[in-house]
């Protein structure tokens, strides 16, 4: 009888341990830190017109019958959409195509507010910083400096009260600024078998925060078969991912993953 005893004692004990370690275990992952949710919004501006260079419009031209003008517009309205679509996943995306009149003024304000420079895809300078050694919009036209190293246009803020006046209207806490997007042709990846070579789609692009830096600035790109020229498919091909990766930029900033430490 005693020996019985014994043994519910032991077994209570036991489980009173357990349960106690369980509630404590319970306890630290309810009171573990999670990443802060991502409450203000993201803005979209697009290229400048100018800012758009291309090699393709010509083949473009014969399939649709559009002009210059509607292919350009198709490709930079195309573009902001495919932005949006990818960076909604993040949180809430303000887009400049919206047939707003007052938002237009805001759009031309943000390009009365910038310049863009040449900078190393390597090193890009801060949003902030007025580089006067390079090269960006002299006279209404792109200058690009003369370098073996591979450079990119990139958003310099020249009026500090823009970001300020953003933020305050539309609750933008990240600001992707699209500078230029180029369409070429890459010749020497031309294939006998199938009479085609590579073309690229590249967006120059700068992410901005509400305070004035560069989070992160470069090119993203794409490539696409010679033979392909209409929009719709190339859009999907090229404008699809590429702004999958710009959007995954921005998500590693305002989500960034946590170190991971190799156990020995």
């Amino acid at each position: 009888m005693r020996q019985t005893k014994k043994h519910i004692l032991f077994f209570l004990s036991l489980f009173l341990n357990l349960s106690f370690l369980f509630a404590q275990e319970g306890t630290i992952n309810n009171n573990a830190s999670k990443p802060a949710e991502f409450t203000g919004k993201i803005m979209v501006i697009p290229f400048e017109p100018k800012l758009y260079l291309s090699e393709i419009d010509m083949k473009v031209n014969q399939q649709t019958k559009w002009n210059f003008e509607q292919i350009r517009e198709n490709f930079r309205h195309q573009l902001d959409a495919q932005l949006k679509l990818k960076l909604e996943s993040i949180g809430p995306v303000i887009s400049f195509y919206n047939d707003s009149a007052k938002t237009w003024k805001d759009l031309l304000y943000a390009y009365k507010s910038t310049n863009l420079a040449s900078d190393p895809v390597s090193k890009p300078s801060d949003a902030s910083v007025v580089n006067k050694k390079a090269s960006g919009i002299k006279d209404g036209e792109v200058h690009v400096e003369m370098s073996t190293e591979k450079k990119f246009m990139n958003t310099k803020i020249t009026d500090k009260e823009l970001l300020t006046y953003l933020n305050s209207k539309y609750q933008s806490e990240y600001f992707v600024f699209i500078n230029e997007l180029d369409i070429i042709s890459i010749p020497d990846t031309y294939d006998l078998s199938t009479d085609s070579f590579k073309r690229q789609v590249s967006v120059h692009y700068s992410i901005v925060n509400k305070v004035g830096k560069t989070v992160n600035a470069g090119i993203a790109s794409a490539e696409f078969s010679s033979k392909e020229n209409n929009p719709k498919k190339i859009v999907a091909s090229c404008f699809s991912p590429v702004a999958t990766t710009i959007a995954n930029k921005l998500s590693d900033i305002i989500h960034p993953k946590p170190a991971t430490t190799n156990k020995k």
